[in-house]
């Protein structure tokens, strides 16, 4: 069960999705998260579409954690117990992933005194994969949030990296999850590709108009499971399902359209508000020489 305290509120939530640039500001985090998405097979055979993106974090968490002492460590067998922990992944499939994250140099073996420790650190390779995405994410968040500009300042401050992994990492430990206000969206984000496969639906739309899309999007089963690294199978299912749940809906001559309906729509809205308000309160407290202690972040001024 989460932290009531550390999960966004639904004012602040509402607050935010009220702001006269909040869907530009969603259309530019979901643009930025489909561009920098990387697509392997083998990855999506291990590990859904959420793990895939919470794990790395949780690698950090536990690196920069040790050195207050509040964790074991980057250790093969504390990731296990947390991910465990977490359920996110089985222990097999975490070291699983691990492997992977070595041989793709995002992880390296440490020297340790005491030789039953397996002890991992993360490279710069990882580390500056989360730079990106991190500055990602804030360039869009700043376009309601005005303190994302002095986060997406402080990305290559080693202090602030180590205080934010750390910060984002405590509140995930303790029950807080971006879909807490958009559970209806658990079925993409369980499903290899799925939170992108949605994202790029919701961008098929014309650049002009409200986002996530009302009219009709194109849809091509091919072109998503190809950039994604799926199956058509996988895609028609996870559409399929969705239509189920009253989330869109299929059309056109040969179902070659996509409705985002406005169940859909919302959620997708709750998600991202609370996925900005999350990582905005991380950053205000991660920010050096912040006293900021968790305290609520404010948004921008409505443009008159």
């Amino acid at each position: 069960m989460s932290d009531a305290a550390l999960t966004p509120s639904p004012d602040a939530v509402a607050a935010l999705r009220g702001h006269p640039a909040f869907a530009a500001a969603i259309r530019a985090c979901a643009q930025s998260s489909v561009s920098l998405y990387r697509g392997d097979r083998i990855l999506n055979a291990l590990l859904n579409d959420r793990a895939r993106a919470v794990l790395p974090h949780v690698a950090l968490y536990l690196h920069y954690s040790r050195r207050r002492a509040t964790e074991p460590g980057l250790t093969v067998g504390a990731m296990k117990d947390l991910c465990v922990r977490l359920g996110l992944c089985s222990r097999g499939r975490c070291e699983a992933m691990l492997a992977l994250m070595r041989a793709a140099g995002l992880l390296s073996a440490a020297p340790d005194r005491d030789r039953r420790r397996r002890p991992l650190v993360p490279t710069e390779k990882l580390l500056t994969l989360h730079r990106v995405r991190w500055s990602a994410h804030f360039d869009a968040i700043g376009m309601v949030i005005p303190q994302a500009r002095a986060y997406r300042a402080a990305v290559d401050d080693p202090a602030f990296v180590g205080a934010f992994a750390i910060e984002l990492g405590r509140r995930f430990v303790a029950g807080l999850r971006v879909l807490d206000n958009a559970p209806e969206l658990e079925l993409f984000a369980e499903r290899s590709a799925g939170m992108m496969v949605l994202f790029s639906l919701a961008l098929a739309g014309p650049a002009d108009e409200s986002f996530p899309p009302v009219k009709p999007v194109p849809l091509s089963m091919k072109a998503l499971a190809t950039r994604f690294s799926v199956s058509r199978k996988h895609v028609f299912t996870l559409l399929r399902d969705a239509e189920a749940q009253g989330l869109l809906r299929r059309g056109g001559a040969a179902n070659d359209e996509i409705t985002i309906l406005p169940r859909g729509r919302v959620a997708m809205e709750g998600l991202l508000a609370t996925m900005f308000l999350y990582l905005a309160e991380c950053a205000e407290v991660a920010l050096p020489g912040s006293a900021a202690a968790g305290r609520p972040v404010a948004t921008a001024a409505p443009v008159v």
